[in-house]
C-alpha cells in the first residue's frame, strides 16, 4: 500500500509537471519579505463539521504551514489539528450528553541547510502527533539527511528527502516502543492553472529493528476564492503496517476548508 501511495504521487507529479499553463503569468503566493531575514510565506487552513438527523456531531480542523527562506536556510513549520464532538441522547430518560469522540494535532519543524547550488541541502527535523482515537496516542521522530530540490520552475517544485532517524510511540493500549528509524519524504507543489495550486506530500518513517513502519501521503488542490481567501480539497492517507488487535493498517480522510495564505 505505501509503495503504491508513492506512485500515485510521482504519477501526479509527471503528468502536471508536462503541462503548460495556458497563461502568462504566474500567479504568486502571499509572500512576506524580511529584508536581510529573508522571506515567509504560508496559509491558514480551516474546516468545519456539522452533521444533523440521526447523528448529532459539531467539528473542526485547523492546519497552517509556514515556510521561513533565507540564503542559507529554508525552515518548515507545520501544525494540524481536529477536533470532534458527538451528542448522545438516552432513549430511556431523554439526558443528553456530550462526548468527545476525535481529537488529535500534530507539529513538525524542520530546517534545511542549503549548500553547493542551493538545491542540495542537509536536514534536521522534529515531529510529534497526538491521536485520541488513533493506533497510537502518541507518537514522535527525530530525522537528519540529505535533501535535493530536484525539480524547480518559479513558484513550483519537488523536493526529495531521506536519512536516518529515531522514533518513540505509545499505542493505544498503552505499550511503549522506540527505536531506529529511516525517514524518507517528497514534498512536491504545482500551479495547474491560474489561482490553483495542487500539493502532494509523502512521509515514511520505515522501521529498522522490526517495529511498525509509518506511511503518511497528503494530496490537495486549492483555489482562489477572492484575494488571498481560497477553498481547499484534501485526501490524506495513513498507513500503518503492524495496527494493534484488529484495526485496520489504513486511515484515510476527505475534507474541504477554507484558506487562508499569507
Amino acid at each position: 500500500m505505501p509503495v503504491l501511495l508513492l506512485l500515485l504521487g510521482l504519477f501526479s507529479f509527471a503528468v502536471i509537471a508536462n503541462e503548460e499553463p495556458e497563461y502568462d503569468e504566474i500567479l504568486l503566493p502571499g509572500l512576506i519579505d524580511l529584508g536581510i531575514l529573508g522571506t515567509i510565506t504560508g496559509d491558514v487552513e480551516v474546516g468545519f463539521l456539522f452533521i444533523d438527523g440521526n447523528t448529532d456531531a459539531r467539528g473542526f480542523r485547523v492546519a497552517t504551514e509556514m515556510v521561513h527562506d533565507t540564503e542559507y536556510f529554508r525552515n518548515r513549520y507545520n501544525v494540524q489539528g481536529r477536533i470532534q464532538k458527538n451528542r448522545f441522547t438516552d432513549t430511556e430518560t431523554g439526558a443528553v450528553d456530550t462526548q468527545t469522540t476525535v481529537k488529535r494535532y500534530a507539529l513538525s519543524g524542520q530546517s534545511n541547510y542549503k549548500f553547493l547550488t542551493g538545491t542540495q541541502s542537509f536536514f534536521g527535523r522534529a515531529a510529534y502527533a497526538y491521536d485520541m482515537q488513533g493506533a497510537f496516542k502518541q507518537q514522535g521522530s527525530l530525522a537528519t539527511g540529505y535533501a535535493n530540490r530536484v525539480y524547480e520552475r518559479q513558484t513550483n517544485y519537488l523536493d526529495l528527502e531521506t536519512g536516518p532517524g529515531f522514533a518513540f510511540r505509545e499505542s493505544a493500549s498503552g505499550n511503549n516502543t522506540k527505536g531506529l528509524i529511516w525517514f524518507l519524504a517528497a514534498n512536491f507543489e504545482q500551479e495547474v492553472y491560474k489561482g490553483s495550486r495542487f500539493r502532494q506530500t509523502f512521509e515514511g518513517n520505515i522501521s529498522l529493528d522490526g517495529q511498525n513502519s509509518m506511511f503518511t501521503s497528503r494530496s490537495s488542490l486549492t483555489s482562489q476564492v477572492n484575494g488571498r481567501l481560497g477553498m481547499r480539497l484534501s485526501f490524506n492517507a495513513h498507513y500503518n503496517s503492524s495496527p494493534e488487535g484488529e484495526l485496520e493498517t489504513l486511515d484515510t480522510e476527505i475534507s474541504a476548508s477554507l484558506v487562508y495564505a499569507f
